[in-house]
């Protein structure tokens, strides 16, 4: 178990810090940025997550939707192809 010490509240200061850096710089060259930046600060973020996920549907159903095809045409290939990604995520993750 990890105690509490200074080196580790400063690392983490340091990555907040980064991340608003890059954002700020970004919101200097890029007006979508600013915008973007400007609402989730101003508390509109959850119509933003709202429609985020209605992408993400979108994807995941079209994505969904050309596997089914594929499956049908190339069945063998496609469960190679979905095993060999299953085991790529856990060789990443060890």
């Amino acid at each position: 178990m990890t105690g509490f010490s200074v080196e580790r509240l400063f690392e983490r200061v340091m990555v907040a810090a980064s991340a608003f850096l890059l954002l700020g710089a970004a919101a200097v060259v890029d007006d979508r940025v600013r915008d973007r930046a400007t609402g989730v600060f101003a508390g509109s973020a959850m119509s933003e997550l709202g429609a985020a996920t209605d992408y993400v549907t979108r994807a995941l159903q079209q994505a969904a939707d050309n596997v089914g095809y594929q499956s049908d045409i190339h069945g063998t290939l496609m469960f190679f192809v979905v095993a060999a990604s299953f085991l790529f995520i856990l060789i990443l993750r060890t």
